[in-house]
């Protein structure tokens, strides 16, 4: 991904594949004191993903079998300074056409996306111009077809850097099942079917999603839907059907509102009632 990233003219991080402790512990003393380490093949929701300021708190990652089994090499990349996480949700079909939705922020609890906000709170126009910009860049230097997801970080200096690609309908485009007037699912089958795309108008001018993490490996949320449902009507709740565990995305739950405040305090009031 980084590779290809660099060779369209997008914004990467500073980065490096290495396959050695050396190799890691010079890149790390060029742009340390801490870089984050990733694994190319099995890493997602924060797994396989280090912070790391010494090539030991990988060890075992480099050693073999274990780094063949990664395809040989390690990504190192630099810590990001970063102000807030962002992402552009857009699609493409097989025509060409492009469309985008608002640029949203994303809130991570223990590197798992916890809440998106749409749109983005105080962000500049030329920001949010500029997330489109990148995202039609990828899209159509890949030749996508369907959805594509760019997960950013907005640096304190006002750059954007991209940070991950998901290539699919992604947790951070679920709002607009509620929230636009075409919802990201009816969007990637559109493109895949090369129909005309729908239109991305929000439907209020805020939505707010928080994701339901299993709070432990028992509790199911569903206990409390009834209640929640009677307590908080506006409150849209999805659940995706799966076994609780710790931390696992078990469904969301989705407002639309006038004012993103208010949304996202009725939004939490949901989950907090939900995992009681």
């Amino acid at each position: 991904m980084r590779q290809a990233l660099e060779k369209i003219g997008a914004p990467n991080p500073i980065w490096e594949a290495v396959a050695t402790a050396d190799q890691l512990d010079s890149f790390i003393a060029a742009h340390g004191p801490e870089v984050i380490v990733k694994t190319p093949i099995g890493g997602y929701d924060g797994k396989g993903v280090r912070v790391v300021s010494s090539s030991t708190q990988v060890q075992d990652w480099l050693a073999e079998p274990m780094i063949t089994s990664l395809g040989g090499q390690l990504l190192v990349e630099q810590k990001v300074k970063f102000k807030r996480e962002l992402a552009q949700l857009s699609a493409r079909n097989q025509s060409g056409e492009f469309a985008s939705w608002t640029v949203v922020e994303t809130r991570q609890q223990n590197g798992v996306c916890s809440e998106v906000l749409s749109p983005a709170p105080e962000l500049t126009p030329e920001l949010a111009e500029k997330a489109v910009q990148i995202a039609r860049l990828i899209s159509e230097s890949l030749g996508v077809t369907g959805n594509l997801a760019v997960e950013m970080f907005e640096t304190s200096t006002g750059e954007l850097l991209v940070n991950e690609l998901a290539m699919r309908p992604h947790n951070s485009g679920h709002f607009t099942i509620e929230g636009s007037v075409t919802s990201q699912f009816e969007q990637h089958l559109r493109a895949v079917l090369d129909l005309p795309l729908g239109s991305t108008k929000p439907l209020k001018p805020a939505a707010v999603m928080v994701n339901l993490l299993g709070v432990s490996d028992t509790h199911d949320f569903m206990d409390n839907y009834s209640a929640t449902m009677s307590a908080l009507p506006e409150a849209k709740i999805h659940s995706y059907g799966k076994a609780p565990r710790l931390g696992r995305k078990l469904g969301h739950v989705t407002v639309v509102g006038d004012d993103l405040s208010a949304c996202l305090e009725m939004a939490e009031a949901a989950r907090k009632q939900l995992n009681k």
